[in-house]
């Protein structure tokens, strides 16, 4: 609830302050900087100290960061600030999802990630709308989200079960990622380009366009909820037509729905609302069908490895994109917003054209169960079902003959593990 209150109230507050638009743009980048070194770091941390010992440190570094932003309202100061937010926010989601993966049973983690994700989703809406407590230009909403990341604090620290084990430290190998799947690789990086993007200046649009603080909270509520609602009929239909067709149709639907964000942003605020929530629908899904496409080229006890090489791709993006959008904005005003977001969500569909092209469509039933994450930690695809099954593959990795034959195999590279039908 903190983190939502505050994805609103920070870029509106900083723009009551004369901030540049690279100003904020740089906040962004600063806060998707500071959760992916995070997400490298933590783990060890949490293994030295344990589960919540370090959730009670990092609730108490959180806390500092929206006091200290009412307090020095100055550029370089909040760009610190947001860096050290997120470096706090990628341990805290680390220990909260690892320690739901060690609680939960096989029988019970797909249930326990449904219900992790929908309570993210609920929360953080929740929190948008409590921009309406208060006006962005008093300390009283940045008192609220500091009170609010401490509550956090409590139930963990009076919990009476022991903690499970550390998260997993987490390796990125590029190299690798693209072996598996150029096309996922792109895609995450191309949706970490336009989602940060939206995260941190999208409540600018919204004022640009002459809305309140509330109805910006009110244009981001509808673009999350339209995200959380496509998730499974996307994710379904992707089991039927193919990963990379159903991302190329919702990355263009996300297209057109940046370029209507840009023509409506000086003409029409009555249909800036269903245009963000028809926006939230096509851009929120992109991710996690380039994770489903991957996950279904590699074997299940490589899915944990795949998924979290494939986050941290995405947080690489993330980190460059409020500063291409920014940079945009700043020229040729606050619709610029979409229309970058527009460009971003048509070369990973210009991608997935190339890469169909290169590499046939796979088999239906080698389909892995599309899943629905949240981009949080890599701890998060520990719960996720598809990692299951830890056995190995029954003669080894898949035929590198095969592989080249269907445009996978890199020179240099290790080939991908491919799943048979029956491990499928």
């Amino acid at each position: 609830m903190g983190n939502g209150l505050l994805s609103v109230l920070g870029p509106i507050r900083a723009d009551t302050e004369n901030f540049t638009r690279l100003d904020i743009g740089i906040m962004g980048s600063c806060y998707f900087a500071g959760l992916m070194i995070g997400c490298l770091v933590w783990p060890r941390i949490i293994a030295a100290v344990g589960h919540i010992r370090a959730f009670s440190a990092l609730t108490a570094i959180a806390t500092i960061t929206p006091l200290a932003q009412a307090v020095w309202p100055v550029p370089v100061v909040w760009w610190g600030l947001r860096g050290l937010n997120g470096l706090a926010f990628a341990g805290l989601f680390m220990v909260i999802e690892s320690w739901l993966n060690g609680s939960s049973s096989p029988e019970t983690r797909a249930r326990v990630l449904a219900i992790y994700t929908i309570l993210n989703l609920t929360v953080v809406t929740v929190g948008m709308q409590l921009v309406i407590a208060g006006e962005p230009t008093s300390f009283e909403l940045f008192t609220l989200v500091a009170v609010l990341y401490s509550l956090a604090a409590v139930p963990v620290a009076l919990a009476p079960a022991s903690a499970p084990a550390p998260p997993r430290a987490v390796k990125l190998r590029l190299g690798w990622l693209m072996s598996v799947s150029p096309a996922a690789v792109l895609g995450c990086f191309g949706t970490g380009l336009a989602n940060a993007s939206f995260w941190t200046l999208a409540p600018l649009y919204a004022t640009g366009a002459g809305m309140r603080a509330q109805d910006a909270a009110l244009f981001l509520t509808a673009a999350v909820l339209g995200g959380a609602i496509s998730q499974w009929p996307v994710g379904r239909l992707s089991d039927r037509v193919g990963r990379r067709p159903m991302a190329m149709i919702v990355c263009v639907a996300a297209a057109l729905a940046g370029v209507g964000l840009y023509l409506a942003s000086t003409e029409s605020q009555s249909i800036i609302l269903p245009l963000g929530a028809f926006y939230g629908a096509a851009a929120f899904t992109v991710y996690t069908l380039c994770v489903a496409h991957a996950n279904d080229l590699v074997h299940r006890k490589r899915a944990v490895e795949v998924s979290s090489g494939l986050l941290l791709v995405f947080s690489m993006g993330a980190v460059i994109g409020p500063l291409i959008a920014s940079f945009m904005m700043r020229e040729l005003g606050h619709g610029a917003l979409f229309l970058y977001s527009a460009m971003a969500h048509l070369s990973i569909a210009l991608v997935m054209i190339l890469r169909v092209q290169q590499r046939p469509k796979l088999p239906i039933e080698r389909n892995e169960p599309f899943v629905s994450v949240p981009k949080t930690t890599p701890a998060v695809f520990d719960l996720d079902p598809r990692g299951e099954g830890q056995e190995p593959f029954e003669g080894g990795e898949a035929d590198p003959s095969a592989l080249a034959n269907a445009g996978t195999q890199h020179q240099g590279m290790p080939p991908p593990l491919l799943p048979t039908r029956s491990n499928a």
